[in-house]
């Protein structure tokens, strides 16, 4: 839960920025801001202070990166000056400030593993740029004292960037959707995850934490699962092995996020996929009807 007096500053306006704003805009604090990247580039320190002075946040959620995995890898500085240096800025700032910051990382830290889970204190050996810029950004967020890591894995929501929109735009551009059947994932609902972030920031009593969806299954299973709520042909959908797929950028086949940690403090695990794929779809279709 947020404190009344809480001034909320957002970072990012992406899945996890704009569904972190839906909670917190609510009226339980004094006040809650979404930067996105025109309005506070985080790569920028002198424009990032300025902004952040004139809101004066209490909480800033750090939510702000290059994300695309694939560009990382084509585009390392890049990736590396949003990822890890902008994350520097925005630690200086809230320094500055006596601001905390939740910082929003990645289960691209570690290589994978065909079975268990990694936990917390789990050593970090991250196969690819976006994993390694992201894991530098832990590194400096976890020297700051006022400061919480939360990691997440496959994050989706109705609006932005993610799998399930992908793979209906190819669908309803037909094409064929060819879908990996040897990868796992465990689905993030971004406004569930939200939600729970809420509650966790309340009681954390650690530095870093693992979040994210209570279901692992296949990206193909995802697939199917999403098809069949959404009322279109399962069988458009086709299974296909990672080493078939043309990928610049290697990635964790199986890396499941151990939420033992969160739920110590007596919280729940974030709501079903099913509820969070209903939900997604009905969002979707409402936005689609506009």
């Amino acid at each position: 839960m947020l404190l009344p007096d809480e001034t909320v500053v957002i970072l990012g306006s992406g899945q996890i920025g704009r569904a972190l704003y839906d909670e917190c805009s609510q009226k339980e604090s004094a006040g809650c801001t979404m930067l996105g990247h025109e309005e506070a580039d985080v790569t920028d320190l002198e424009t990032l202070r300025e902004r952040l002075a004139e809101l004066k946040p209490t909480l800033i959620f750090h939510t702000a990166a290059f994300t695309k995995v694939n560009e990382c890898e084509r585009n390392p500085g890049l990736a590396f000056a949003v990822n890890a240096r902008g994350t520097g800025n925005v630690i200086e700032v809230a320094r500055n400030l006596d601001a905390r910051v939740v910082y929003f990382s990645t289960d691209y830290v570690f290589p994978g593993k065909l079975v268990g889970e990694y936990c917390e204190d789990d050593p970090p050996q991250p196969l690819n740029v976006y994993g390694q810029s992201k894991l530098m950004g832990e590194q400096i967020t976890a020297e700051y004292e006022g400061s919480i890591i939360i990691r997440t894995a496959e994050v989706f929501a109705a609006t932005g960037r993610n799998f399930p929109l992908a793979i209906l735009a190819k669908y309803g551009e037909g094409q064929k959707v060819h879908v990996v059947n040897d990868e796992y994932a465990t689905p993030t609902y971004a406004p569930h995850f939200a939600s729970a972030v809420k509650e966790l920031i309340a009681v954390a009593e650690h530095r870093l934490y693992h979040l994210r969806g209570p279901e692992e299954l296949t990206y193909y299973e995802f697939a199917r699962r999403i098809f069949a709520a959404a009322g279109l042909p399962v069988s458009a959908i086709a299974a296909t092995a990672t080493h078939r797929l043309v990928l610049p950028v290697k990635r964790p086949a199986r890396a499941v996020l151990s939420v033992k940690r969160y739920l110590s403090h007596e919280l729940p695990l974030l709501p079903s996929l099913d509820e969070a794929i209903s939900d997604f779809v009905r969002l979707r279709h409402s936005r689609l009807d506009r």
